[in-house]
């Protein structure tokens, strides 16, 4: 069986999971819904071949912070490249195609040039990070006009199957309300 049949095969038992457990559960009424939900299962199932690191970078170690030690050699110092999924690595010499491995932090130590790869360590609270409402809202925006508008339990469930599957950062961080009493000032100046 090649990689692509069972690509195939893993897809095809998504979007059938995903259809039982919609009938099963009665929601058969919204037809633009359902092509949603069945999308999602599909793209959650693509996004985790078994042939690469999990984008998320799962599979691979926890990043070990700026100080860490070689793991060959125990230098002190290891410079970090972020590595986007499918992106050769300093230690891959192949000219073509895309690398099999997943969105990662490369480290390299500074002594011995040894490198090895340890998973995403992205910040706690980040503003720009999107959340699964803002996400929803966005996407029921962004269908507007269509002729079957998009529920919002439609929407939800799409903002929580694509964050599952993809991190989604906003273009600019909004900047705080100004209070009223700054509004008022502007107004009367």
């Amino acid at each position: 069986m090649s990689p692509t049949d069972t690509v195939l095969d893993q897809v095809t038992e998504a979007l059938l999971t995903e259809w039982h457990r919609r009938v099963e559960g009665g929601i058969v009424a919204d037809p633009a819904a359902h092509c949603a939900a069945l999308a999602a299962a599909a793209l959650a199932q693509i996004g985790r071949r078994p042939d690469q690191a999990a984008s998320d970078g799962t599979e691979l170690p926890p990043y070990s912070g700026p100080d860490t030690l070689c793991p060959k050699c125990s230098h002190d110092q290891a410079i970090t490249r972020y590595r986007a999924e499918g992106e050769h690595g300093t230690d891959e010499h192949s000219p073509f195609g895309r690398s099999r491995r997943g969105e990662r932090l490369e480290r390299q130590c500074w002594s011995c040039d040894y490198v090895w790869d340890e998973a995403l360590n992205p910040p706690a609270g980040d503003p720009r990070l999107i959340d699964v409402p803002t996400l929803a809202r966005a996407l029921q925006e962004a269908h507007a006009g269509w002729a079957l508008d998009l529920s919002p339990e439609c929407a939800e469930h799409m903002a929580r199957q694509l964050l599952g599957n993809v991190v989604v950062y906003r273009n600019h961080v909004p900047d705080e309300e100004p209070a009223a009493a700054d509004v008022e000032d502007g107004a009367a100046a």
